[in-house]
């Protein structure tokens, strides 16, 4: 595979900027639009909120301290974690009032893949110094 051609340090530094933004905006309403699902439409009764909400949040929570630190290869696995949560957006879309909900998660799960990838792309040139100086 043929590496990515360098890019001037301004227009990576903000192509930087607006992936990191959109995949921390979509990855925390990722997690708010899941325990929203949970709470606004109603459980069983013999099921545990808690349990539900960690099965839903922990594969999600594992990738939070590489997120922070900007690591660009946890930012490559999200995206395939993230592909996980829009099948369940599609699916929850196709259930009878359920549509909205499932188009906002599925939106959100788009949207955290696709960000994430451009910015593991390009932190990881960053980090490789495939920069050109203005």
């Amino acid at each position: 595979m043929k590496p990515a051609a360098a890019l001037p340090r301004k227009e990576l530094e903000t192509k930087l900027l607006i992936s990191r933004w959109l995949t921390l905006g979509s990855y925390f309403g990722l997690l708010a639009a899941l325990l929203a699902s949970i709470t606004i439409f109603p459980l069983p009764e013999e099921s545990r909120l808690w349990v539900i909400l960690a099965v839903l949040w922990l594969p999600l929570l594992g990738f939070l301290p590489g997120l922070l630190s900007k690591n660009p290869r946890v930012h490559a696995w999200l995206c395939f974690v993230s592909l996980v949560y829009f099948m369940h957006g599609v699916t929850t879309f196709i259930l009878p009032g359920k549509a909205g909900l499932g188009a906002l998660l599925a939106l959100l799960s788009f949207t955290l893949f696709s960000a994430a990838m451009f910015y593991g792309r390009w932190r990881g040139m960053q980090l490789r110094g495939a920069i050109l100086e203005d």
